[in-house]
């Protein structure tokens, strides 16, 4: 059903191949499972099978009836890039319009597809107010209501929350079962997804490096570590961090983030934050958890003043309790966006990691550049000239981590870390996350990831979406309210 035969694909010229001599064939009715490092390939692959983009050599060939509609559904890693109505019920809708499905049919189909992906409390809201795990909802609900006979899931629930990701993988289930001749591709970064498919495609520097059962290749050590699923522990024990001195010029450093029933309610009415307390300490790791929309980016933009509060308190303490004014905290504090894209907009790599240290009066040479692309994985010469933009998730987000870093903060604020990063980029984080603290910095996580929170928490605040939340330290409940 979907033949590619030697095909080569690069963005630019003179870059190298993202695919180069790729070879498959993947037979009607078949569920594969797609993994590789950041940048190996696997989203460039995806949009060829959604005929987004054409092979520069080779041959693809999608074996369908003329008379399909449409005959592949993408979802991208990115949610906003397919989002385009003002509602939900439009967003939904409008795969079938342009179908021609008549009235009747159309509203059955989207009042199934709300159901089942548990949405319906979304309605009368405007697309541009969802959370990016809401969007992500919202984008599957409007790729499943289509109905395609091949379905290409690019990270599909990468930034769900665990209820989003439980009711995704039954309503898949169940559509599969429903329809066994449905084709599914699904590109993920996690083993555990890997293990749910008879096949396994590994992708590594634009080629195919394995393709068979997944535990027979998860078995296979030395590949996965090759390859990027799986993180060498033995040979990454900690992360060194550079000395590239301060951004500031005083010695009030922050020693705490301290809110007093700090309350934040959107325009529409929706009340996210109420009469919040809590405290964020330096050398300690607090992670920010709760269901999608509870508030958790809303409460990161909170605290790097891009949003001001409704009532109650935002204050910044030093280690003698002097509140500092918002001039004394400049290049303090800094935070990685959930969608890296979004603090990007320079041309280069290298120009987006000098931009933040030029803007506060320093200067960073080629030596430490290489430095600040390491710690996050990245080749300097490799990555040094690239568009920003044109990188896959993971590299942006291993990009962003770089950007922040180079300002010496002493406050950062990670949004989804982990998300769309393989599973080396993943340890690698979580040793960056450990040496950070050790270097007597605060760090606050935001994550559903609950692996993450266990490994690294000192602190949980958790947020229900309702105005109510919960702080715990590892061991036992702090407070509630």
């Amino acid at each position: 059903m979907i033949t590619l035969e030697n095909v080569t694909y690069r963005y630019r010229p003179e870059e190298r191949p993202a695919l180069l001599n790729v070879s498959i064939n993947i037979k009607r009715g078949e569920a594969v499972c797609v993994m590789g490092a950041n940048g190996s390939g696997k989203s460039t692959f995806a949009k060829l099978l959604a005929g987004l983009i054409k092979t520069e050599q080779g041959r693809y060939r999608l074996n369908l009836p003329d008379d399909c509609a449409i005959p592949v559904g993408l979802l991208f890693q990115n949610p906003d890039n397919q989002i385009i109505a003002l509602t939900i019920e439009k967003e939904i809708a409008f795969a079938l319009e342009n179908q021609g499905i008549a009235q009747e049919e159309m509203e059955k189909r989207i009042e199934a597809v709300i159901a089942a992906m548990g949405i319906g409390h979304l309605r009368g809201r405007l697309t541009s107010e969802l959370s990016t795990g809401e969007k992500q909802r919202l984008s599957l609900a409007s790729l499943l209501v289509a109905r395609p006979p091949v379905l290409v899931l690019d990270e599909p629930s990468s930034y769900l929350d665990k209820e989003g990701k439980e009711l995704f993988n039954s309503q898949l289930e169940k559509i599969r079962k429903e329809n066994p001749q449905l084709t599914l591709v699904h590109v993920t970064q996690y083993p555990q997804t890997a293990g749910m498919y008879e096949r396994l495609i590994v992708f590594s520097g634009g080629r195919i490096e394995a393709d068979g059962k997944p535990d027979e290749i998860l078995a296979d050590n030395d590949l996965c570590i090759r390859c990027g699923l799986k993180f060498d522990a033995m040979s990454h024990k900690e992360i060194s961090l550079p000395d590239f001195g301060s951004s500031n010029s005083d010695d009030k450093q922050i020693e705490t983030i301290e809110l007093k029933r700090l309350s934040f309610d959107y325009p529409d009415g929706k009340t996210l934050i109420k009469n919040l307390n809590a405290t964020f300490h330096r050398k300690e790791i607090s992670a920010v958890v709760g269901p999608s929309g509870s508030g958790k980016s809303t409460l990161l933009m909170l605290l790097c003043s891009l949003l001001k509060p409704d009532s109650g308190e935002l204050n910044f303490l030093s280690n003698s309790a002097e509140l500092l004014n918002r001039a004394e905290t400049k290049g303090k504090i800094t935070a990685a966006l959930q969608q890296p894209e979004r603090q990007f907009f320079l041309n280069s790599c290298q120009e987006e990691v000098k931009f933040g240290p030029e803007n506060l009066g320093m200067k960073l040479d080629n030596k430490q550049l290489e430095a600040l692309f390491h710690l996050s994985g990245l080749s300097y010469e490799q990555f040094k000239l690239r568009d920003p933009l044109m990188l896959s998730l993971g590299e942006k987000r291993r990009l962003a981590f770089s950007a922040i870093l180079a300002i010496s903060p002493e406050f950062l604020i990670f949004d989804e870390p982990t998300c769309a990063l393989d599973p080396e980029g993943v340890g690698r984080f979580i040793l960056l996350a450990e040496s950070l603290k050790k270097a007597g910095m605060g760090v606050i996580i935001i994550t559903h990831d609950q692996q993450l929170v266990e490994k690294l928490a000192d602190r949980i605040l958790s947020l229900d979406g309702r105005g109510n939340y919960r702080l715990m330290s590892r061991t036992a409940p702090v407070a509630a309210q």
